[in-house]
């Protein structure tokens, strides 16, 4: 049945892009995925591509590196690297990342300080790039496709045939994929998030407060901070949509506000392996403690990756409605897993997010908590138990927002807004 779908989920997946004619296409992947990217390959040139290149992603090579590689030559980049994410810069290369290994635990134990010096180099020859990337400068897509593998993991079945149609069958209608047209299907989706996150604007939130067992977090926002969701816009005006599926709307908060504690609700994969089970205290913002049943050596590495790690980069809203939370799945990637439930980014802050960004000083962006980073890591904390409430510039009034993990807001603003003091 996935193989019979592969066009459709190509088309859709380059469709969202808006390509340009002429326009270069990077599409990353590992070897499981090639099936869908040949597809992907000929719709783009179809739609006007000017080149695609394909990067190979692969778990064994990374992990030959991290295990065999001499310690002097972990933190080597070439130069051939640098030109292409420079030629990216330059020429507005759109992009398309496929991201799901086969089997998510493969890397489960390999050594966390040796991974993170692979890995940091790396993301900071990238920094300048992903910087424009997190700005919308160049349309760009994340997806993940089935895999025997991969569907093993979620299902706890053996690997093979039958795995990955099970796991297809579970992200076929959150893809829309099931439906006539799957296009018009994620356009309307877009403009229902982007009428919430207009509705939470119109609010002008300047405190969020997360509750649930475990979490007692409060998150503060700048006025000029403002909320996305849905499809998103280059400079020049193309509409593309940066995540399939997305159920989220998200914004920057005030790096040095962060107060409280907080539960992780589900797994989270960090510097490529599992965590579990992960809770964090904030202080100031920054993460003063934190814990986990498994993976807290890859969550410590991640921590201390740099300065900006250990602060909030975004916040999102997701309630129990989401087709991925309705699916009852764990699934073990984050693309499909923070479209389940409300989550925070540790790490780089979207700059879209804060209104007149680009005006702003580099102090001016400090002092309002913009947080900068080389990662971005999200970590889920949503349930049916978790209730938000807000606290709105000019009032000290608490209206909630979410109530036992449901959106308790209509989409047009001072419908049903009810408050707690």
């Amino acid at each position: 049945m996935f193989h019979d779908d592969l066009h459709a989920y190509a088309e859709l997946a380059v469709s969202s892009l808006s390509l340009q004619p002429g326009q270069n296409l990077l599409i990353r992947a590992e070897p499981v995925h090639w099936p869908l990217v040949n597809h992907m390959v000929a719709i783009a040139y179809e739609q006007g591509a000017r080149y695609v290149a394909v990067e190979a992603e692969h778990a064994a090579m990374f992990k030959a590196r991290v295990e065999t590689s001499r310690p002097e030559y972990l933190t080597h980049q070439p130069a051939y690297l640098r030109a292409l994410y420079a030629e990216m810069i330059e020429e507005n290369w759109a992009v398309v990342s496929v991201k799901n290994p086969d089997d998510p635990d493969f890397l489960a134990g390999i050594d966390a300080a040796r991974s993170m010096a692979v890995r940091k180099p790396l993301l900071e020859l990238q920094y300048a790039w992903r910087a424009r990337l997190r700005a919308d400068a160049f349309p760009w897509l994340v997806l993940a496709a089935p895999t025997p593998g991969w569907g093993a993991k979620v299902l706890k079945m053996d690997a093979g045939p039958e795995a990955l149609e099970e796991l297809w069958r579970r992200m076929k209608p959150i893809l829309r994929l099931d439906q006539s047209d799957p296009h018009q299907a994620w356009r309307d989706n877009g403009a229902r998030l982007q009428d919430r996150a207009r509705l939470l604007d119109s609010m002008r939130i300047r405190e969020l407060h997360f509750t649930a067992p475990g979490t007692d977090l409060t998150v503060r926002l700048d006025e000029r901070a403002h909320w996305k969701g849905g499809h998103a816009h280059t400079p020049d005006g193309r509409v593309f949509f940066p995540n399939l599926p997305t159920e989220e709307v998200f914004t920057t908060p005030n790096r040095h506000t962060t107060t409280g504690t907080v539960r992780v609700t589900r797994p989270v994969i960090v510097t490529n392996q599992v965590v579990e089970g992960a809770s964090f205290r904030f202080e100031e913002g920054k993460v003063v403690a934190f814990d986990a049943d498994s993976g807290k050596a890859s969550l410590a590495s991640f921590l201390d990756s740099d300065e900006g790690s250990r602060f909030l980069g975004e916040i999102a809203l997701v309630d129990v409605a989401s087709p991925v939370f309705l699916s009852n799945t764990v699934f073990y990637n984050i693309l499909f897993d923070e479209n389940a439930a409300c989550h925070f980014a540790l790490g780089s802050a979207y700059p879209g997010c804060i209104s007149g960004y680009d005006g702003l000083t580099a102090d001016q962006r400090a002092e309002i908590g913009i947080n900068e980073s080389a990662e971005h890591t999200d970590f889920m904390i949503g349930s049916e138990e978790l209730t938000v409430t807000a606290r709105c510039h000019g009032s000290d009034t608490a209206v909630v927002i979410i109530e036992n993990g449901e959106f308790r807001l209509d989409e047009e603003p001072g419908e049903k807004l009810h408050s707690t003091r």
